[in-house]
């Protein structure tokens, strides 16, 4: 038998067990803030900006080797996260670590037909990427005329440590937290009533099993118990007063 639920009904199961829904929100909120706060390690990030820029023979700068810097950059992007630049900083700065993981804290970043590009570091330690960064920029700029024979990479501007961390972001984390919770929630709430076979109303007899309804018990507030207890007191109270005044 293929069960149908209307937007009534749906919003009838929702009230009833909203106190499930709310109680895994708070629970997605709490697995997440510590998930955020006390498990994940916070992340740093520190930037050098080297500009590309051709010895010029006149003091007149022609576009074209304008154009050359700006297509130069892509080539010093991989020379920068090349062994021959990251083994070097990994010995200067006595780091433990491997090519391959250094490789994977630096990335560069550049701007449309800008001769600046930046060397921008990512670690644990906001000391520790402003350090990466600025020996990265220092080595590449030693290296890059034995490599190219060439030399026309200038640092301007040094990495500086910032202690604000770039993640995780602990807003975002929370907002999943809850519509995790949220959406754990309304499985749960989903499943649980389609397993409930009980008979909730007198319709499920009458349509669905063709049976004749042959009562109703209603439901009685506690108010209703309190005054139904009240009445039955003075009732039994009369009956007494009753009899004993026939005796």
């Amino acid at each position: 038998m293929e069960e149908e639920i209307n937007l009534v009904e749906v919003v009838k199961i929702l009230k009833k067990r909203m106190g499930i829904i709310i109680n895994m929100v708070l629970l997605g909120v709490v697995f997440s803030s510590i998930y955020t706060f006390f498990i994940l390690t916070p992340s740093y990030s520190a930037n050098t900006q080297l500009l590309v820029n051709r010895t010029q023979d006149t003091e007149m700068i022609q576009r074209a080797d304008i154009d050359t810097n700006v297509q130069l950059i892509n080539t010093y992007s991989d020379i920068i996260r090349n062994p021959v630049i990251l083994d070097a900083v990994i010995e200067e700065l006595n780091l433990n670590s491997t090519t391959d993981n250094l490789r994977n804290q630096i990335s560069i970043t550049t701007e449309n037909n800008s001769q600046v590009f930046a060397v921008q570091v990512t670690d644990n330690s906001p000391y520790n990427a402003a350090a990466i960064a600025n020996t990265t920029a220092s080595v590449f700029q030693e290296k890059l005329n034995t490599i190219m024979n060439i030399d026309n990479v200038t640092v301007i501007s040094d990495a500086v440590a910032n202690t604000n961390p770039v993640s995780p972001n602990k807003i975002v984390n929370i907002v999943i937290g809850v519509l995790l919770g949220g959406l754990l929630g309304l499985g749960v709430v989903f499943i649980s009533e389609f397993l409930d076979t009980s008979v909730k109303d007198g319709k499920f007899i009458t349509d669905d099993l063709g049976w004749s309804n042959l009562g109703h018990i209603s439901i009685m507030t506690s108010e209703e118990l309190k005054l139904d207890k009240r009445l039955n007191g003075l009732q039994e109270k009369n009956v007494t007063r009753t009899t004993r005044s026939r005796v």
